[in-house]
């Protein structure tokens, strides 16, 4: 006689597990946990993925006898928006107990929430839950816990938004939080705008979907609607319309198909007038006393001469741009140094848009999932507009009114990728599921989109980036991928997408411990020290360490300016001749001389000054910090220079700055040199095109 439990087994036997499959099924189910677990660790450690590192370049010696606090990855000093800007910008804050405007920069001082997002004790603080971290935890761990906070987050919202877009499917979902999270698009700009707009972003479309499909939750309505208030107000903070004006629509579409999907169960309760209105109402506050306390700050911004008055045309981008993906892999390995480009702006979104494209009528006549092609509708609809604005180009007046012209068509091809991934993400679900096409259609679909992606490559600056085998190698794979896609090789393409993935995006930004890079320079500790001493002094750096003094607490004349400090030029240049150099934003590089003061715009965001003796005694700063032998200039009998410090490894100096009580002693300009020929002294430097001799 059989048992009951041999019975049970023949009537339901048991499924075999997997133990992969538990194991990740096991991670997605306690996400958050592990996240919070994640990001106590990040915190605890003292971890960050800043690229501060590339500092050691300027400033290497040290008092603490390391070499590097790198523990994976390579320093990136084509970020320097984030290692001489951003970062500096936040250790600055952190030394002035986060004030709205930061009066270490320059006489005015600076706005510090149009400033890359700093952080601030202000209401604004609402919209940037990056930065509540330095608050309560210093500025160290701060700066963890911002890397932290937002890579996990990142990764949990966009394992939602897929959720969404492929029905729950999980095993999908997951690969696109980790292709959406770590796509180089991201991880190159993370710190940046393009960073901060996709984080608030993906939370907005989170949000905003939930608030609607789990109406009848009023729990998970008020949440989702704190979720909208946080990050919209730190969607308009960021002050980037390139990407804020895209990313605008994408959210406004994705809102409409939201609301005509759910237009037949969406009731609206007595609940949803105070949650709505409340939270708007938020928003409109927070924004008003951004507004009335930030106004100045924001006119002088917009009236920039870069980037304030730049408008766009749209179109102008080559057919190959929008395969540039296929370089992702490369790119964290070797410089991309081609026609005045680099890394940043050359990373890119994986995507298979163009297989969409192809797939496109299959997938609208398809008699199955109608339910679930609204998504694909609203995400195709927001692609192909901003195709045609970086393809063709839209006329003006019509940019103009769809604010466009803010958004230039290198930038539009940044959102368009993310909408590209978003799309890609739900073709693949519901080809998967629902469509079902003979091979040989297949094997076309493969070979249009290889002969395409084969003629991008070798007819554009890919082909001198990648050599004969890699250019082979990379078709090969990226056939191979789509094969596995056409062909339904589900567990095949979703590891090796994996590992395309983590290839091209992990290993992007450096895991760093602590902030030595600039706090543990022996420069630093006597600048440091000085300014204990001296609080109130105004500070010169000459070359390219005008934004690591503001980092250290120091009131600085040059730095980094997201808006010009009009009263310290005005005192130089009192009839506006050189406005049109320094209206900008701008690295300003600085330096003395006995000559004539002078202005020379390098870049479009970065200009050099030259300042002679009485500019500099009009400025009022006391402490320059430079590599040449400035004491040499003594003999001119009124600038008087003297070191206190260096020289140090890098030939670093420390210089106090004082003037005799009358002008008219200095030598004039033609004077025969006092030490010009003594060989016991350098030749004193003149003005030159550029300094570059005083920076290696």
């Amino acid at each position: 006689m059989e048992s009951r439990a041999q019975k049970r087994t023949k009537e339901t036997p048991y499924k075999k597990i997997n133990p992969f499959e538990w194991v990740i099924d096991q991670i997605i189910r306690f996400r958050y946990i592990i996240g919070v677990l994640f990001l106590i660790l990040i915190v605890a450690l003292n971890l960050n993925g800043s690229s501060i590192g590339s500092w050691d370049r300027i400033v290497s010696e040290r008092s603490d006898n390391k070499q590097s606090d790198v523990i994976f990855g390579q320093n990136r000093e084509v970020r320097s928006d984030e290692w001489m800007v951003q970062t500096p910008f936040y250790f600055s804050q952190a030394e002035s107990d986060y004030p709205v405007v930061n009066k270490q920069y320059g006489k005015e001082g600076q706005n510090m929430i149009i400033a890359y997002n700093s952080p601030v004790k202000d209401l604004t603080v609402i919209g940037k839950p990056f930065n509540w971290g330095f608050f309560f935890l210093g500025k160290e761990r701060g700066l963890s816990f911002y890397w932290g906070f937002k890579i996990i987050a990142m990764i949990l919202l966009s394992f939602e938004l897929v959720m969404i877009l492929t029905k729950r499917n999980k095993y999908l979902s997951l690969l696109g939080s980790f292709w959406i999270t770590f796509s180089p698009s991201i991880q190159w700009w993370f710190m940046q705008h393009v960073g901060d707009l996709m984080f608030f972003t993906l939370a907005i479309m989170v949000a905003s979907y939930y608030y609607i499909a789990k109406h009848e939750n009023r729990l998970l309505r008020l949440f989702m609607m704190a979720l909208i208030v946080i990050n919209g107000i730190g969607f308009v903070l960021v002050l980037y319309p390139a990407h804020q004006v895209p990313l605008a629509y994408l959210i406004l579409f994705w809102l409409f198909g939201t609301l005509i999907h759910f237009r037949k169960e969406l009731v609206l309760d007595v609940w949803d007038l105070p949650i709505i209105i409340g939270g708007l109402g938020i928003i409109g506050v927070v924004l008003f006393h951004f507004y009335s306390t930030s106004k100045e700050a924001i006119d002088a911004t917009l009236n920039t001469i870069y980037p304030g008055h730049r408008e766009a045309g749209g179109g102008g981008r080559p057919q190959s741009d929008y395969f540039l993906f296929l370089t992702n892999w490369k790119i964290p390995f070797e410089d991309f140094n081609f026609h005045g480009t680099n890394n940043g702006e050359v990373a890119s979104y994986f995507n298979f848009l163009p297989l969409t494209v192809l797939l496109s009528p299959f997938i609208f006549f398809s008699k199955h999932g109608k339910d679930e092609k609204y998504m694909g509708v609203i995400l195709g609809l927001f692609c192909c507009f901003m195709f045609g604005w970086t393809y063709f180009g839209y006329s003006h007046g019509i940019a103009k009114v769809l604010m466009l012209t803010y958004v230039t068509s290198t930038r539009g091809l940044v959102t368009l990728g993310f909408g590209a991934v978003l799309l890609s993400l739900w073709m693949i679900n519901f080809f998967w599921e629902y469509v079902r096409i003979t091979w040989w259609v297949k094997l076309i679909f493969l070979a249009l989109i290889m002969i395409k992606s084969t003629h991008a490559v070798v007819s554009s600056i890919m082909g001198l980036y990648f050599n004969n085998f890699e250019i082979f190698m990379t078709l090969v794979i990226f056939a191979l991928i789509l094969f596995c896609l056409l062909f339904k090789l589900k567990k095949v393409f979703i590891l090796a997408m994996t590992i395309l993935i983590l290839v091209s995006g992990f290993s992007v930004n450096p895991v760093v411990h602590g902030t030595g890079a600039i706090d543990k320079k022996t420069l630093a500790e006597e600048i440091v020290k000085i300014k204990k001493e001296d609080p109130e002094a105004l500070w010169l750096s000459e070359a390219d360490l005008y934004n690591f003094t503001p980092a250290l607490g120091v009131k600085t004349i040059n730095s980094v300016r997201f808006y010009p400090d009009m009263a310290l030029w005005h005192k130089i240049d009192p009839k506006h001749k050189q406005e049109k150099i320094y209206n900008r934003y701008a690295h300003v590089r600085a330096f003395v001389d006995k000559g004539e003061t002078s202005f020379r715009l390098d870049r479009p965001d970065n200009f050099t000054v030259t300042l002679n003796f009485t500019d500099c005694k009009k400025l009022g700063f006391k402490y320059v910090i430079s590599k040449r032998p400035l004491e040499d200039y003594n003999a001119l009998n009124y600038a008087q220079f003297d070191r206190i410090y260096g020289p140090d490894k890098d030939k670093w100096s420390i210089y106090e700055l004082s003037f005799t009580s009358d002008e008219d002693q200095m030598q004039p300009e033609d004077a025969v040199d006092p030490i010009g020929g003594t060989e016991d002294y350098q030749e004193i430097p003149q003005p030159a095109p550029n300094y570059d001799e005083y920076i290696n």
